[in-house]
């Protein structure tokens, strides 16, 4: 006995059949495209900056209406009823007569005097002035010579003192001869008194030079001149050469 007999048309197996085939062939379909099948990609939208903005509504414009001007009625004029103002009459003698001040005539200011013109009595002032000027200038030139020499004259006067004195001092060895030559710096203060005792140039005779550096010591205080000036300029320190004059050899 056959399944599914062909030959019969009351039987079901060509729709059977056929339908079968139809689902095999859909399956096979859809496997195929499944397995084909590629990833789907979503493009997401970029996110979109945006704020609200509340919108100011439109005041429509007010229109303002100028007032129309009136027109100025023009005045009527009547020529008729004018009146003419009258003149005021002013009694002569009851008008009271304003004082008038009189103004005293100014002076005229007297003109500059014109300036003299040189002339021979400017010429011989200005020569006498120049002659003036020149017995000045000598009279100061021989003051100044005097007075140099008298500073001069003061300057050997006290040299010569204080010399003296050294010398009357002054014990020199036996070993000095009246030609040996020795010369001191001695420094003083404005009272005379020796504050310090330098040699400067030695006469090669140590005992000679010690024994006159001794003298000046010895003396102690020296006359100088009361004039700080010249005091200060000759003898506030001061170079003095010494030789024993008294030696035998």
């Amino acid at each position: 006995m056959q399944l599914f007999p062909l030959s019969d048309p009351r039987s079901f197996g060509i729709p059977v059949l056929a339908s079968g085939l139809i689902i095999t062939l859909v399956m096979v379909l859809l496997s195929t495209k499944w397995m084909n099948s590629e990833p789907v990609i979503t493009k997401v939208p970029k996110h979109i900056n945006a704020r609200l903005v509340q919108a100011k509504k439109a005041v429509p414009k007010k229109t303002i209406k100028k007032p129309k001007k009136k027109p100025v009625a023009k005045k009527a004029i009547a020529k008729k009823n004018v009146v003419k103002p009258k003149k005021a009459v002013v009694d002569k003698k009851k008008a009271k007569k304003i004082p008038i001040k009189k103004v005293a005539p100014t002076k005229p200011k007297p003109a500059p005097k014109p300036l003299p013109l040189p002339d021979t009595d400017l010429f011989s002032a200005l020569e006498e002035e120049e002659k003036q000027n020149d017995l000045a200038n000598l009279l100061n030139e021989e003051l100044l010579l005097d007075k140099a020499n008298k500073d001069q004259e003061a300057i050997m006067s006290y040299s010569g003192k204080i010399r003296a004195l050294i010398e009357s001092v002054w014990r020199h060895p036996p070993s000095a001869k009246h030609d040996d030559e020795v010369t001191l710096r001695i420094f003083l203060v404005p009272t005379g008194e020796v504050t310090e005792v330098q040699l400067v140039e030695s006469s090669g005779n140590a005992a000679l030079d010690r024994s006159a550096e001794q003298a000046v010591w010895k003396v102690a205080q020296f006359p100088v001149p009361k004039d700080l000036v010249l005091f200060e300029k000759e003898f506030r320190k001061f170079k003095l050469k010494l030789q024993p004059s008294t030696a035998r050899l």
